[in-house]
């Protein structure tokens, strides 16, 4: 459960690099200018429901009392605290992590993959199980700076418009994935990572130019940008759920449509 200390050393170096840490805590502040408030976070009391219907209490012990060992790792607090601090994750993350990525750390003592992911729940379902079993509410990702319109927001901008066209001429992207484009230019995508030549120059957050050639379907990608730490646990990638599902397939859309830059 959790991750290992270089990883997570990994993730917060990035953030300070590109400034994306301050970036985000403005958005969590103020919602971001013309943009959405942030989601709010998960809920203990439907996160119990998540726990039960799920069967998780089958392996796992969430009290604090009994000396009886399970056989899966206790979910006890105090016991996740500890591991979470062997694993050089806050108790929130590492517990999320533990649950969509189970073989990333093993606590000592059990055996790591016999636990499956739990990766299909939603954002919701897996924001209320972390909550109820940490205690308190749980935001698996914060909220990305997003316009409330962003294709109308683009086409507002000459610049924002200049760059999908150069876009669009550049990488032979079809009329339909034009939309996607629109929204990935507005809706500060940029701000860690690059698009066929636009973006930062030095920056460890992949490039989205050949996002075609992975492979993703619509779906992966619909769910990634919704919960980026559900699919790819410490990203460090702000959700942007607030989109909404048909601006998110918009961008899936054209993530799919990317193949790279046409010479």
């Amino acid at each position: 459960m959790g991750s290992s200390t270089a990883r997570r050393r990994r993730s917060l170096a990035r953030a300070a690099a590109l400034g994306c840490g301050a970036l985000l805590t403005g958005i969590l502040a103020t919602g971001g200018a013309g943009g959405t408030s942030a989601p709010s976070a998960g809920s203990p009391d439907r996160g119990r429901t998540v726990y039960l219907t799920r069967g998780c209490g089958g392996c796992h012990d969430a009290s604090p009392v009994g000396d009886e060992r399970p056989a899966g790792p206790k979910l006890e607090v105090k016991a996740m605290t500890r591991n979470a601090r062997a694993a050089g994750r806050a108790l929130g993350p590492y517990v999320l992590e533990s649950i969509v990525a189970p073989r990333a750390f093993a606590v000592p003592g059990y055996v790591s993959g016999a636990m499956p992911s739990y990766a299909q729940l939603s954002t919701r379902e897996l924001e209320d199980l972390v909550s109820y079993l940490i205690g308190a509410p749980f935001a698996a990702t914060p909220a990305a700076r997003i316009p409330k319109r962003p294709v109308a927001a683009c086409d507002a901008s000459a610049r924002c418009r200049s760059t999908v066209a150069r876009w669009r001429r550049v990488a032979s992207l079809p009329a339909s994935a034009v939309p996607g484009a629109k929204i990935t230019a507005a809706a500060d995508c940029l701000t860690c990572h690059r698009y066929a030549g636009s973006g930062p120059k030095a920056t460890t957050a992949p490039d989205l130019t050949r996002q075609a050639r992975r492979k993703r379907t619509v779906a992966w990608l619909v769910a990634k940008l919704r919960c980026p730490d559900c699919r790819t646990p410490a990203s460090g990638m702000p959700s942007y759920e607030a989109l909404g599902t048909a601006n998110l397939r918009r961008v899936a859309i054209f993530l799919r449509a990317s193949r790279g830059v046409q010479r």
